[in-house]
């Protein structure tokens, strides 16, 4: 029997049935996501476009090193994101699913397994990468007049880079899996951590002191000498951009001779994972589902002990209830991972806004970048509470009965879930807000009103996830994936997305756009409107609140299990 055949109409079999599953359940989500592509597509190429004009301004050729330099970097960037996303969600896929344990228990080899489960780890990881690196492509294409087979060599150049850093992050993998068994969790953690603040330190040794300075000449030579790092004859996104670049000049034979080296590399790097799965991943995955600590240690975990601190003001069951969830949070890194890496990714960026502008940062520029900031913060925040809040009570599932035992009304059930989502989201929000807003040079007033309305977005949005998914619950669902997806998991995101929307509009944006007409030195604290704005985001936020978490209860109550 060809195994591979196999794997393949099944994949093809799930995909049908997926889509076909979506469109009929759930094609407003399918459109949400659509739209939101779009506009994140449309959003990068308006940017990129701009840029390349201004190098041509500035008379750069678009053909040089400097751009060759910036396109390095870029695909740098992507593939060490790329080598983290796919070792994370293989991880998941391999180790964690129930899908691999029935095919471990076919008679298919372990390596059709693993290149079955890793194909489709990559598609699902390298949708970001499509999505933020082909608008910069396109724009680059058509600033410089590019033939029409260019945009044929960048989709295979794509479709062969993205193999190289797939398969360095499941080698990883399958090493940290067999040879660390006993931590792989802290090990992946230690890792991501380790990477961004190298990243996040050499990108800050890269900016200049002042705005003066970054005019500088000797500034750029050293700019380009530090950039050089991520060019060489041996580096893979070298290849990548040095082929583009012959494809955008019509130099066939050159980027046929990249292409080759790309693809080349990119399906050695593959079969040789693949091998090493063959001996590694039934044992790795044996190791995993026996493992544990040979010393098991009670009494709770330092973080539970910490978040307990962290909650005192609360009730011992909410507390129980906080650190039940917690845990089982903690114990999959797909979850945390994704949270911590865009946390981290954002910190950064502030950190960066206001080092470029630390000598002189325009009012109009300022009072901008700040409301982007928050509203990229609550994006973060909606993200986080529909793709994780939300499917919790479903994941509950049928060991809900277990929980009906306890001493302990149902309604205390959704204040934990609450709870949890709202102590969480605040931590986060109010440390990025306020961050922000003091890297910015904000005054006072705007970095209070700031933290008072990502608190209410933070409070309002868990109490939506928490109360819809009471309300909508899909107890048959194990991945909490497919049900942030389905026809619950959308509602919850539309409404969310139109709620953070209704706050930030009301609260912030009417200062921001006082702010930006008539400076920032008129009396905010003698403007009637900012207090009735401030007056209807907490109205707002009361309704979120309240409404949703009361017809969970009693939709909680009437279930029988």
């Amino acid at each position: 029997v060809n195994q591979s055949a196999v794997f393949q109409q099944l994949r093809w079999r799930t995909f049908r049935n997926a889509m076909l599953g979506q469109f009929r359940t759930s094609w407003l989500r399918v459109l949400t996501i659509l739209l939101s592509s779009l506009v994140v597509w449309a959003g990068v190429y308006l940017v990129s476009i701009s840029g390349f004009h201004f190098l041509r301004e500035n008379h750069i050729t678009l053909g040089g090193g400097i751009v060759g330099t910036l396109l390095d970097l870029l695909f740098v960037s992507l593939g060490v994101l790329l080598v983290f996303s796919s070792g994370i969600i293989l991880y998941s896929s391999l180790f964690s699913s129930a899908e691999s344990t029935f095919l471990l228990s076919t008679p298919a080899t372990a390596d059709q397994v693993f290149a079955y489960k890793y194909q489709g780890a990559i598609a699902f990881s390298s949708w970001a990468f499509v999505l933020l690196g082909s608008p910069v492509l396109v724009a680059y294409g058509l600033s410089f007049g590019a033939p029409w087979y260019y945009y044929g060599f960048v989709a295979l150049f794509f479709l062969g880079y993205v193999l190289l850093p797939g398969s360095v992050g499941a080698f990883f993998c399958l090493l940290i899996v067999n040879f660390l068994p006993r931590r792989p969790k802290q090990i992946l953690a230690v890792s991501i951590l380790l990477v961004l603040t190298l990243l996040g330190l050499w990108i800050y040794s890269l900016l200049p002191r002042n705005l003066g300075e970054a005019g500088n000449r000797d500034f750029m030579q050293r700019l380009l000498d530090q950039l050089s790092i991520a060019r060489g004859p041996l580096a893979p996104n070298d290849w990548m951009s040095g082929g583009l670049q012959a494809a955008a000049r019509g130099e066939l034979t050159q980027a046929g001779y990249r292409l080759a080296l790309i693809w080349s590399n990119a399906l050695m790097l593959y079969l040789a994972t693949t091998w090493v799965s063959a001996r590694l991943y039934r044992r790795g995955f044996n190791r995993v589902a026996t493992g544990g600590m040979l010393r098991r240690r009670y009494g709770g975990h330092w973080l539970d002990r910490t978040l307990i601190l962290v909650v005192a003001f609360l009730d011992r069951q909410t507390r129980l209830l906080i650190v039940k969830d917690f845990r089982t949070f903690r114990r999959d890194p797909a979850q945390w991972a994704q949270v911590l890496i865009f946390t981290i990714l954002i910190t950064l960026y502030f950190v960066n806004v206001r080092r470029f502008y630390q000598e002189d940062f325009g009012r109009p520029y300022k009072n901008t970048i700040s409301l982007v900031n928050l509203a990229a913060t609550a994006l973060l925040l909606c993200a986080y509470t529909g793709r994780f809040i939300f499917p919790m009570l479903s994941l509950e599932g049928r060991k809900f009965w277990i929980l009906g035992l306890l001493p302990m009304r149902r309604e205390r059930l959704l204040l934990g879930k609450f709870a949890f989502s709202a102590t969480w989201a605040i931590l986060v929000a109010e440390f990025l807000v306020v961050f922000s807003d003091i890297m910015l040079g904000m005054p006072l007033v705007v970095i209070g009103l700031h933290a008072l309305t990502v608190l209410v977005v933070a409070l309002g949005l868990s109490g939506l996830s928490v109360g819809l998914g009471a309300c909508i619950p899909n107890f048959r669902e194990s991945d909490p994936s497919k049900i942030a997806v389905g026809f619950g998991g959308t509602l919850n995101l539309i409404v969310s997305l139109f709620f953070l929307m209704l706050v930030i509009g009301v609260m912030a944006a009417p200062w921001h756009l006082r702010a930006a007409f008539a400076g920032e030195d008129f009396n905010a604290l003698e403007t009637w409107w900012l207090w009735a704005g401030t007056a209807a985001g907490l109205a707002l936020g009361a309704v979120a609140i309240l409404v949703p978490l009361r017809a969970g209860a009693r939709t909680l109550r009437r279930m029988e299990f």
